[in-house]
């Protein structure tokens, strides 16, 4: 082998060996978020956003472990889950072999529920569904996983915190169907409140209302080819510009998180997994 080939070969084994390495680096990211109208008593509202778990045989255990010390570590008042607890069998690459040695995809439900379990946070841990839960043909199996470990679920239905703070869980877009009006009912558009929903679209329905969505499903794009636009994200996101980060849309605020675990290649590049942490100021 020539030395330019040597040198072309090394230039391409580091970038990909790196990739393997990135979905293990996860990163806390701090926010302060202000709503109009928040509620003085809920100043300084700490909430950390957990998404995309993916447990999956590309997603290991020990990442899963330490995304939910981590979480405890911020000491939250609110821990909100936004969607993809497991991976769909079908959703391994081929070129992983994955699909081969993969466990039934509800063992890694319940390992997922065991590590979900050990979450804390006194206003409670609430959580919405994503596409990749409907994999048993409804999200039904998923969502009593987590009631059992003390995780609310919510689906087109809201609630209050601490009897102010509307917080809103809407159905998955891509496998479900979202009621918006149903979820919000009982909410004015110009008061404050949270939004869950896994699929960043349905910020487009939003925007007279005074509220911050949180969302996931895109993984941030999990793999940024360098010197290009490249980023590999869900093709029901097209050609939106709400892959990851803060946009708004009207009033109302979102964040996209690049989420915990990875999808199709146990592998991210430039786009490391994220723990994202808002404070509320009112």
């Amino acid at each position: 082998m020539s030395l330019l080939s040597r040198a072309a070969a090394l230039t391409l084994a580091v970038p990909i060996a790196y990739s393997l390495v990135e979905p293990h680096y996860l990163r806390v990211r701090h926010f302060t978020v202000c709503l109009e109208g928040m509620p003085a008593a809920l100043d300084g509202l700490r909430v950390v956003q957990l998404s995309d778990l993916h447990f999956s045989a590309i997603t290991s255990a020990a990442l899963i472990h330490h995304a939910v010390d981590l979480c405890n570590a911020q000491q939250p008042d609110l821990v909100v889950l936004t969607g993809d607890y497991v991976s769909r069998r079908n959703s391994y690459s081929q070129v992983t072999l994955a699909r081969r040695w993969a466990r039934p995809l509800m063992e890694y439900g319940e390992a997922m529920a065991e590590e979900v379990a050990r979450l804390k946070a006194p206003l409670g841990i609430f959580a919405v569904p994503g596409n990749h839960d409907y994999s048993m043909g409804s999200f039904e199996a998923v969502r009593q996983l987590l009631n059992g470990v003390g995780v609310k679920t919510l689906v087109n239905e809201s609630l209050r915190i601490e009897g102010s703070l509307p917080i809103v869980g809407l159905d998955d877009l891509r496998a479900s169907r979202p009621l918006l009006r149903q979820a919000c009912e009982g909410i004015a558009p110009d008061e404050p409140h949270i939004i869950l929903s896994h699929n960043p679209r349905l910020l487009q329905r939003v925007p007279d209302r005074n509220c911050l969505m949180l969302s996931g499903h895109t993984h941030g794009g999990q793999v940024h080819l360098p010197f290009t636009s490249f980023r590999k994200r869900p093709h029901d996101m097209g050609e939106t510009e709400w892959h990851q980060g803060w946009y708004r849309h009207g009033q109302a605020q979102m964040y996209v998180s690049a989420g915990v675990g990875s999808v199709h290649f146990p592998m991210r590049f430039r786009c490391p997994p994220e723990m994202p942490v808002f404070t509320f100021r009112a």
